[in-house]
């Protein structure tokens, strides 16, 4: 070899290292972020056939509204036209009124939609959440849709 100093060649590690400790940093950061998100579960809502079965008849359901100034209960399927308005802020009166409607309709569905203003705080959102899960008496809503409402 013409030149030839013979020495051996060494690999510089330390270019490598650096990106492997960003790249498990970067990975406890993003697992810790997706550990958080699931802190409140969100089922999918599932859609059926059209038209909606054979008998014509939808077993009731509800949706809770919650906006800047108050939670509504609203009534759908075969408890249409029920509506019952809340003051902001009353979780316990809330649960109390979901469990009368759902003892009231023992066919009543398992799922539930909450849908809130943009301008809504999330805590309050996660409240009204945690008072349709369950009450004292035990399991409400187990099945819950959350959906945002757009105001134009």
């Amino acid at each position: 070899m013409a030149g030839g100093g013979g020495g051996t060649e060494e690999l510089n590690l330390v270019p490598y290292l650096d990106i492997m400790v960003n790249l498990i940093m970067f990975m406890v950061v993003v697992t810790a972020y997706l550990v958080q998100l699931k802190e409140v579960p969100i089922i999918a809502p599932s859609y059926g056939p059209a038209g909606g079965g054979d008998s014509g008849e939808q077993k009731p359901y509800l949706t809770v509204a919650i906006t800047n100034s108050a939670m509504q209960v609203v009534g759908g399927g075969k408890a249409k036209g029920m509506e019952q308005t809340l003051q902001k802020g009353d979780y316990a009166g809330l649960a109390a009124q979901l469990r009368s409607l759902k003892t009231a309709m023992p066919d009543m569905a398992e799922n539930l939609v909450v849908t809130a203003d943009k301008q809504v705080p999330y805590k309050e959102v996660v409240r009204v959440l945690d008072a349709a899960r369950t009450d004292r008496a035990g399991s409400l809503f187990p099945n819950i849709t959350l959906s945002v409402t757009v105001s134009k």
